[in-house]
C-alpha cells in the first residue's frame, strides 16, 4: 500500500462526504478510493469511517486521524516547496481565508497584478465570513475583520474597517431617510446572524458614547453577500465597510445615511501561525495583502 496515496484518498473522502466525490476530485475510480481507505483501516487496525449507502461519516478516531493527515500533507507540500526554494524558486500553493465581500471588492480585482509579479504562486482562497480555524482548515493565513482573540496567532493590523449605514434609493423613497438616531423607530433594518447564532446589534457612535439601538426587521440572513443584496433590494437599512459599499454609492445603488453616527470601527488584520519554516511564498502573499489592504483602507 502507498500510504501517502491512501491518506490523500481518505482526506478527500472526509472532505467530500462520499467515496464518489473523492474519486471525482482525485480523477480516479470509486473502487480505487474504497480499496485505499480499506487498506488504511486494515493497516491501522482501526475503523475510520461509518459507511451508509448515501454518505460516509468519520468515527471519533477517524476525525482525529483526519486532522493529523491534513497536517501531514501540508508538511509534505511545504517540504517540496522548501526544496524548490533552495533553487531560488518561490513557487507553490498558498491557502488563505477571507470574508466574501472583501475578497470580491478588494482582493480579486487586484490579483492579475499579483500573478504577473508572482507567476509561480497558486492561491487556494477559502471564502468565510466567520472566523475559520487556521490549523483545522489547513490555512496558511487569513484576513480578519474585528479583534483577534485566538491565542497563538500572529496578527498584523493593516487598517481600520470604517462602518457606516446605507439605504437604497427605493428604500428612501418608501420610508424616508433617517437623519438622527431617534428617527430609527420608524425604520427597518436587515438583520445579520453571526456563526454563534447571535444577531448582530446596530451600533452607533453618538458623541463619546457607543449606543446599541434595536431596529425592526422583516428578514434575517447569515451571509454577507445576501445581506448586501437585501440592502440593494430596499428591504432595509444595512451597515458595512466604506471601502466595500462606497462602490455602490458611486454607482447610485446605495445612499449613505446617518452620516453623523458612524458605527464602532473594527481593525482589519492578516493572521497566521508563528512558524520559522514558513515557506517564502506565504510571506510574499502576506506582504502583498498588507500593502493592498493598507492602500484600500486609506482611501
Amino acid at each position: 500500500m502507498d500510504k501517502v496515496s491512501a491518506i490523500k484518498a481518505y482526506v478527500k473522502v472526509i472532505e467530500s462526504n462520499s467515496f464518489t466525490g473523492a474519486a471525482e476530485v482525485l480523477h480516479t475510480s470509486t473502487v480505487y478510493v474504497t480499496r485505499m481507505v480499506q487498506a488504511l483501516e486494515s493497516d491501522l487496525g482501526v475503523k475510520l469511517l461509518n459507511r451508509t449507502t448515501r454518505r460516509s461519516k468519520p468515527t471519533d478516531a477517524g476525525i482525529r486521524y483526519y486532522e493529523r493527515c491534513v497536517a501531514l500533507l501540508r508538511d509534505l507540500e511545504e517540504m517540496d516547496a522548501d526544496a524548490q526554494a533552495s533553487k531560488g524558486s518561490n513557487s507553490g500553493k498558498v491557502r488563505v481565508s477571507m470574508p466574501s465581500l472583501v475578497a470580491k471588492s478588494v482582493v480579486i480585482p487586484q490579483l492579475p497584478d499579483f500573478f504577473a509579479n508572482n507567476p509561480d504562486i497558486q492561491l487556494d482562497i477559502s471564502i468565510a465570513d466567520q472566523h475559520p480555524d487556521l490549523i483545522e482548515d489547513g490555512l496558511d493565513c487569513a484576513v480578519r475583520v474585528g479583534p483577534v482573540s485566538e491565542l497563538g496567532l500572529i496578527a498584523k493590523t493593516v487598517g481600520i474597517y470604517k462602518t457606516l449605514t446605507y439605504a437604497s434609493p427605493d428604500y428612501i423613497r418608501a420610508h424616508g431617510e433617517p437623519v438622527t438616531l431617534s428617527d430609527l423607530s420608524d425604520h427597518i433594518g436587515v438583520s445579520y446572524a453571526m456563526k454563534s447564532g447571535r444577531i448582530r446589534g446596530w451600533e452607533f457612535i453618538d458623541g463619546d458614547e457607543v449606543r446599541t439601538i434595536p431596529l425592526k426587521s422583516a428578514i434575517l440572513v447569515n451571509d454577507a453577500d445576501t445581506y448586501v443584496a437585501c440592502g440593494l433590494a430596499g428591504l432595509g437599512l444595512i451597515q458595512g465597510g466604506t471601502f466595500i459599499l462606497d462602490a455602490h454609492v458611486r454607482a447610485g445603488r446605495l445612499n449613505m445615511v446617518l452620516r453623523d453616527y458612524p458605527s464602532n470601527p473594527r481593525p482589519v488584520s492578516v493572521v497566521y501561525m508563528p512558524n520559522r519554516t514558513r515557506p517564502r511564498r506565504v510571506d510574499i502573499f502576506i506582504e502583498w495583502l498588507m500593502e493592498l489592504y493598507s492602500t484600500q483602507l486609506a482611501k
